[in-house]
């Protein structure tokens, strides 16, 4: 959850209060951002009213632009109505909400199924017997009522190992002869790039759900449109990033225009992106969400988010993951990062604190306030420690 300059919590529609209308902001040096804006002007004048759709990869399956997240979606009528504003891809997973998410989209998609693309996730480190995975699955279809899944993803690879794994190969062979799944996929929080083309240099898998943002640009970007080029449809996550983690409010006053907005615009103007996938757990969020991808965004618009977003990138996790293995004492430094954010950001702290008290002993960042210094150095800048100091005292 984003704060203002006194250091009290706003919500994501307080903060859209304090956004005031300002001059446009020149694009700064952020790793490639001016380029690839450049590349995606061409395409983005003149947008057409109503949900875009794009084709899926190699699946040829249409999926909205605008794809739901379900982790907080408690209420049915949002999903129903995100349904009759032309959303059809819904992602899920078995570890959501200790597997209610996926129990809530299948109570909403009763009667509508034939208008949803769904996905779920599987947990693998690489060495997990078919039998495992399978059974994960079929768990996963009790939960939705559901007979089949379109997409099965792993969930979280951060190296090319699992997505190597022939035994994960087998498991999801065997899913879909039985017709319990149609594709498969990858999901990827950090090390993206190295599991990206993993995934492409394997030509098992149909897609890959990244983070990919403003922040991004210059290493995530690269490797998305390889993915496309392979035929592999490409789902984007964490989109809103950059405004989430607009702590420093008076970068985004100025901006001309909603800061979200503007993220999934960003974003969506990528052609090799196939789908943004936002959580939208309410009516409100998923109006303003709808209208990102609905209303014409000019060039002019993107290059002032841009500006907007560069002068926040010094000091601002960009969750690129090169500070993972850096702790000697074995702090999971780029988790408890993302945990941060979907506290600070989200405002989701059911869930930060949960993903938190699941680390392994050793792994929380308990240690970091006897530790005399810290070797963690962040390429952005973040005061890594005091970081991980002030989230174990929220979190733990």
């Amino acid at each position: 959850m984003a704060r203002d300059e006194a250091g009290r919590e706003m919500t994501r529609r307080d903060f859209l209060r304090h956004a005031a209308a300002g001059a446009a902001l020149t694009v700064g040096a952020v790793s490639g951002l001016g380029e690839l804006s450049t590349a995606l002007a061409k395409t983005t004048e003149n947008q057409p009213a109503g949900m875009p759709y794009r084709i899926f990869g190699r699946t040829k399956e249409r999926v909205s632009l605008l794809g739901m997240g379900t982790i907080r979606t408690k209420n049915p009528a949002v999903i129903h109505k995100a349904l009759d504003l032309g959303v059809n891809f819904f992602d899920t997973a078995e570890c959501y909400r200790g597997g209610n998410s996926e129990i809530d989209l299948g109570k909403a998609l009763k009667g509508r199924r034939d208008q949803a693309f769904v996905a779920t996730k599987w947990h693998t480190n690489g060495r997990t017997p078919a039998k495992d995975l399978l059974a994960s699955l079929d768990e996963s279809l009790q939960r939705l009522k559901m007979d089949h899944v379109d997409l099965i993803q792993i969930h979280g690879a951060k190296s090319a190992g699992p997505v190597k794994s022939d035994e994960l190969w087998e498991a999801f062979t065997r899913a879909r002869e039985a017709g319990k799944v149609r594709f498969n996929g990858v999901t990827t929080h950090e090390n993206q790039v190295a599991v990206v083309r993993a995934a492409i240099e394997t030509k098992r898998y149909d897609a890959v759900f990244v983070v990919h943002n403003a922040l991004t640009a210059g290493t995530v970007g690269p490797a998305i449109a390889e993915a496309h080029k392979a035929g592999v449809g490409v789902m984007v996550m964490k989109a809103l990033a950059p405004a989430h983690q607009g702590k420093r409010l008076a970068a985004f006053r100025e901006l001309k225009g909603n800061p979200y907005q503007r993220a999934i615009q960003w974003v969506a103007k990528d052609p090799n992106v196939s789908t943004v996938v936002v959580d939208m757990p309410t009516f409100d969020e998923l109006a303003e969400d709808y209208q990102a991808v609905t209303t014409p965004v000019t060039s002019a618009q993107l290059e002032e988010f841009e500006g907007a977003v560069t002068r926040i990138a010094a000091g601002t996790c960009h969750l690129c993951g090169a500070c993972t293995g850096q702790c000697p004492a074995g702090v999971k430094v780029a988790d408890i990062m993302r945990f941060s954010l979907y506290h600070d950001g989200y405002g989701d702290r059911e869930r930060a604190v949960s993903l938190y008290r699941e680390l392994p002993p050793g792994a929380t960042a308990a240690v970091c306030g006897d530790c005399a210094s810290c070797r963690v150095v962040c390429p952005w800048g973040v005061p890594v420690k005091s970081q991980l100091e002030r989230t174990h005292a929220v979190l733990a």
